[in-house]
């Protein structure tokens, strides 16, 4: 017994002494192994971190940051990030990302901005960002162990930092990677007049402290059903001044107009690389920055932009229950990609970047890279399928189907919607609360009968949509006002349905969201609604789906019906809604349909 207590200690003693040599080594060798994984270079310099260093803006407050340094007496180029959400928040890998950069011979700045965290000042979201990051920017690139080029990175909030001081032209500025984000504020959160609002609700909860909070105390579920929606900072026991500057401005003006750039793209002189996500809730404003930057930016430089579009949600997963893209779908894997971009611009490392294409898309379904001349493909053919039922497209049981057949006099569809029971957004853009963010499984939403449901025939062949879905929708309302949402699936032969693209269309911006129009009570309209960009496979035996519905809740906004005020009512009246498709009104989806290779 003594033998074998022995053994057993002494296995047990080696055990201890090999982990603890494996974690040694691991530590050691943690960023050559993250390099290998990767697909970048080795590391070249080990890293020193000063931590909180107040840099100076132009009205004397102070923001800290962390400065990531090479152990050098080189001058190295400079990367900055500037968050809201704290410089050490290992939420979102701020160091893990400096660490990366550093070790290839950048000097990686991690800054808290206004207000935030260990930053001096008050934070009210956008409004200080473009001084502040011109100031920091012009601090960087003057110091001694700067080589006077400088990127900026982020994501997100951290992205729109870039876009937000660009215009300002700062001369050590050369390249920017704005991830997630785009150049007007007013689209992220209430575009066309429809608020996406539980990001915009808890967002402004979990961020409007010195420090952010997670909000998991809330019961999302409850709070984002209250009426009216000025109202909802104050259920959750706080006055949250931006919130309700939103909620008070819900269409492009004066209030928006401070915190936008895509007015001032030809000020911008500094090239990006813009990376979007297919399911992001910044995607429509991604494309149309790179579009913008290619057409109106202010150098040579700038409109050699390039754009990176993949099967991301805002926290970039690529994997989900539902779908799986494949192992290049990686987000972790583009930061090759990120580091060839600053590379070449901020080193003058002639690698080939600009030569391979300036738009990389991921087509769904292939799940494979792809790289185009331009952003949508011109190359592809806009089909029409048209809208067919027998009157009771309700459901997926229902009788709607599409094809690319102009409908004789068809019998129109019917539904009522009720905003006190709105269809849920189930697959989002949406990461906040208890939202399901990204593909996920339709069959629970199609089932209720007020959503109209029209698919395809399984499909003999594979067809390729890649580009801008939109829908030609002829439709009545009994209300003065309604929303009309489109969804474009995919249905699996077993009958999953996976959500690819939703467009939402407010009926009194029809015509002009500076000259609203209410609707004359069952009149019928034509709507043309942007479904939304995407890139996917239909494979055979697949098919696909259009879902019609006139909520999306809480991803967007309901509306009251009633033509009141957006956010200032409680009241709320029920929607008979008719669509149409007949030789007169043919209610059609337009796909962008890539020509098969020959």
């Amino acid at each position: 017994m003594k033998k074998i207590t022995r053994r057993l200690l002494t296995t047990g003693i080696i055990i201890i002494i090999v982990l603890g040599l494996l974690v040694i080594l691991y530590r050691a060798l943690k960023w050559n192994i993250v390099a290998w994984y990767l697909g970048i270079p080795q590391p070249k310099y080990s890293v020193t971190v000063e931590r909180n260093v107040m840099i100076p803006m132009r009205d004397g407050i102070k923001l800290a940051a962390d400065i990531y340094r090479p152990e050098t007496s080189e001058k190295l180029p400079v990367i900055i990030i500037r968050t809201p959400y704290g410089k050490r928040n290992p939420g979102h890998r701020y160091e893990f990302i400096a660490q990366i950069f550093s070790t290839q011979g950048y000097v990686f700045i991690v800054q808290d901005v206004r207000g935030k965290y260990d930053s001096e000042g008050y934070f009210y979201p956008y409004v200080n960002e473009p001084n502040d990051g011109h100031d920091t920017i012009e601090w960087a690139g003057a110091q001694s162990w700067s080589s006077g080029k400088v990127g900026t990175f982020g994501i997100s909030y951290w992205g729109r930092t870039q876009w937000l001081s660009a215009p300002q032209a700062s001369r050590y500025l050369k390249a920017m990677i704005p991830i997630f984000c785009g150049q007007n504020t007013y689209k992220r959160w209430a575009d066309g007049g429809v608020f996406r609002f539980d990001a915009l609700t808890i967002w402004h909860y979990q961020n409007a402290l010195k420090t952010s909070r997670t909000g998991k105390e809330i019961d999302w579920d409850r709070a984002l059903r209250h009426l009216p929606l000025i109202e909802v900072d104050d259920t959750l026991g706080e006055d949250i001044v931006p919130y309700n500057d939103k909620i008070r401005n819900p269409i492009p003006g004066l209030y928006w107009n401070k915190m936008r750039v895509d007015d001032k793209a030809s000020r911008i002189k500094a090239p990006a690389l813009i990376v979007a996500g297919w399911y992001d809730f910044y995607r429509d404003c991604s494309l149309d920055d790179y579009n913008r930057m290619r057409i109106r930016a202010g150098s040579d430089e700038a409109r050699q932009s390039q754009l990176i579009i993949g099967p991301w949600i805002h926290i970039t997963r690529s994997k989900f229950d539902d779908a799986d893209f494949g192992k290049e779908a990686s987000f972790l894997k583009q930061l090759k990609t990120f580091l060839r971009w600053f590379n070449y611009w901020l080193k003058g490392e002639q690698n080939g970047i600009l030569g391979e294409g300036p738009v990389r898309v991921f087509v769904m379904g292939r799940n494979e890279w792809r790289c185009e001349k331009e952003w949508p493909p011109e190359r592809a053919a806009h089909v029409k399928y048209y809208l067919h039922s027998e009157g009771t497209a309700n459901t997926v049981h229902g009788t709607g189907f599409l094809n690319t057949e102009i409908p004789a006099d068809e019998k129109p569809d019917q539904f009522t919607y009720d905003p006190a029971d709105p269809v849920p957004s189930i697959g989002s853009a949406s990461i906040y609360g208890n939202a399901r963010p990204g593909p996920v499984d339709q069959r629970e939403v199609e089932s209720r009968k007020d959503v109209l449901i029209y698919t395809t025939p399984p499909l003999e062949d594979e067809i390729e949509v890649t580009g801008i879905v939109k829908l030609i929708l002829f439709a009545a309302s009994s209300a003065r006002d309604t929303d009309f949402i489109a969804t474009l699936t995919d249905v699996y032969p077993d009958g999953k349905s996976i959500n690819l693209t939703t467009g939402v269309l407010r009926a009194r911006y029809r015509e002009s969201i500076a000259k609203p129009s209410l609707l004359e009570k069952e009149k019928v309209y034509r709507f043309e609604i942007s479904v939304g960009p995407t890139s996917i496979l239909f494979k055979k035996r697949h098919r696909i789906r259009l879902q019609i519905k006139s909520s999306h809740f809480p991803e967007f906004s309901r509306n009251l019906n009633t033509g009141a005020p957006i956010g200032m009512t409680k009241e709320i009246v029920k929607a008979d809604q008719t669509i149409y498709h007949n030789t007169r009104n043919a209610s059609h989806l337009l796909l962008p349909v890539i020509p098969p290779v020959k």
